[in-house]
Order: C-alpha cells, then sequence, then structure tokens
C-alpha cells in the first residue's frame, strides 16, 4: 500500500474495525495514529485531487500588531548579525 487511508471509526473493547473495502489494501503491519472525530485533522492539499496544493488550500493569519514597534535599521543590524553580511 503505497497511499494512506483515513476513515471514522468507532472503539469497541478495544477494537477498532476496519473498513471492508481498506482491508484486502492494507499490508501486514501499519502505523496507527489516533485523534478525536471533534478535532480537526490537517491536510494537505484536501481540495487537490493530485495532490499539489491549491491557493484554496491556504487561509489568511491575521495578527493584530497594534502597539508593536517595527525599526527597519534595527531589523537590518539584527539580520547583519545574524547572517554574517
Amino acid at each position: 500500500m503505497s497511499q494512506t487511508i483515513q476513515f471514522e471509526g468507532s472503539i469497541e473493547n478495544g477494537v477498532i474495525r476496519v473498513p471492508e473495502q481498506y482491508v484486502n489494501a492494507l499490508p501486514e503491519t501499519v502505523d496507527v495514529t489516533l485523534a478525536p472525530v471533534s478535532v480537526p485533522l490537517i491536510r494537505i492539499g484536501k481540495r487537490s485531487k493530485a495532490g499539489e496544493l491549491l491557493p484554496t488550500d491556504f487561509s489568511a493569519l491575521k495578527i493584530d500588531a497594534r502597539g508593536w514597534k517595527f525599526d527597519r535599521e534595527e531589523a537590518n543590524e539584527r539580520r547583519q548579525g545574524v547572517c554574517g553580511y
């Protein structure tokens, strides 16, 4: 099996049943990761069938920077000290 499968299931007496459509495709040994259904999983390229990332796979990150002081000269000095140029 060269790809990852994902499904929702329930645990009954410590047993998780694998859906029938995946049983024959599974190798003898697998890595298992469990996450509660209420916790969203991060899926890279989930909207793309070919696996590549699309612009719609990203959302904007909003940071309130009011009150932050930014000094371009100071930032450049720090960069020169770290990068050596």
